[in-house]
């Protein structure tokens, strides 16, 4: 070992570390809950039986705050889960160590332009237009 130190502190290191795994938690649960609405609920029956997803289905659920909740849900901690990794993966690497403010200043831009642009993305199936 070259006995370089990498100046760390344990609090910030512990936050991402209980982040990543709060999100890991909840993208299970809200995962599940989404592949069981998409998949197993009853959203629309073409005529042949098949089941249909069409827009005006997801409208009538998205009109329902449970759905809102856990579509934007899902977003965010997907969000929170692969930003924080990708945070882990750079500081790996000194050259993105001895930036970690700027770091970590990036991934929260990208972070919250993501999240506005899929609210906005989502809307539009919330609002019914």
């Amino acid at each position: 070992m070259s006995g370089q130190n990498i100046a760390t502190t344990k609090v910030a290191g512990t936050w991402a570390w209980f982040f990543q795994r709060l999100s890991a938690v909840l993208l299970i649960v809200f995962l599940g809950i989404h592949l069981y609405a998409s998949h197993f609920m009853d959203l629309g029956q073409h005529e042949s039986g098949e089941a249909l997803i069409s827009f005006d289905d997801v409208t009538v659920r998205l009109d329902q705050l449970f759905y809102i909740v856990v579509d934007y849900g899902m977003l965010s901690m997907v969000l929170v889960h692969g930003l924080n990794g990708l945070r882990t993966v750079m500081f790996d690497f000194d050259m993105f160590v001895k930036r970690k403010k700027y770091v970590d200043v990036g991934l929260w831009v990208v972070g919250i332009a993501t999240l506005i642009w899929g609210i906005v993305i989502l809307f539009p199936f919330i609002t019914g237009g």
